[in-house]
């Protein structure tokens, strides 16, 4: 499993980014994919999302989140779902058209497990209506990412240059604090 716990104040930006910038998170069903502790859809509950679903597959993860939501008193806006994402179905079908979906993620950079983004973007493309996914800045991730998006008639709007604090929380990450830099990507569907 490749995973940080995302910096308190990145999740603040990013979600703030997202829902006052471009108003993509008041009154929307948030999907939080690969979760983890939680701090994207925390942050998008103060911003008044409707509903957030936080999906990941660790379940210690999502205990935190848990104990962070009960503790909040947000246990009526977001709802932890331990679950592989690759196997996860929210279907179309039962959501009603009115039904904005936002879908924020967080997703393996692809070190540990080459391709491990993949998952991840093909659910958002999938069920959402507007993404902000974040990945690592390089010429060839942006290229990849736009190529990718563009398989799936989806398109990249918008790129926030940002740089994140990680802090080790597994035996593989060798620094106590590293800083990295990414980039966040909105994306939109094309329009017919």
């Amino acid at each position: 499993m490749e995973q940080y716990t995302i910096d308190a104040a990145c999740a603040v930006d990013i979600v703030f980014f997202a829902g006052i910038e471009f108003d993509d998170i008041n009154g929307k069903l948030i999907l939080d994919i690969g979760s983890g502790t939680g701090r994207l859809s925390i942050a998008s509950a103060y911003l008044k999302a409707h509903t957030i679903l936080s999906l990941d597959i660790d379940i210690d993860a999502l205990e935190i989140l848990r104990k962070n939501i009960t503790s909040l008193d947000l246990n009526n806006i977001i709802f932890p779902i331990c679950t592989d994402i690759r196997l996860f179905n929210l279907s179309n079908s039962i959501l009603s058209d009115e039904v904005q979906i936002t879908t924020i993620m967080n997703p393996p950079f692809g070190v540990q497990e080459r391709k491990a983004d993949r998952a991840f973007l093909n659910m958002a493309f999938s069920i959402s209506d507007v993404i902000y996914s974040i990945h690592l800045s390089n010429r060839y991730v942006r290229k990849f990412i736009k190529k990718y998006a563009s398989k799936f008639d989806w398109n990249v709007d918008f790129v926030l240059p940002y740089t994140m604090i990680l802090e080790k929380t597994y035996p593989f990450h060798d620094k106590s604090k590293k800083e990295i830099v990414v980039d966040v990507y909105r994306f939109k569907k094309n329009r017919v």
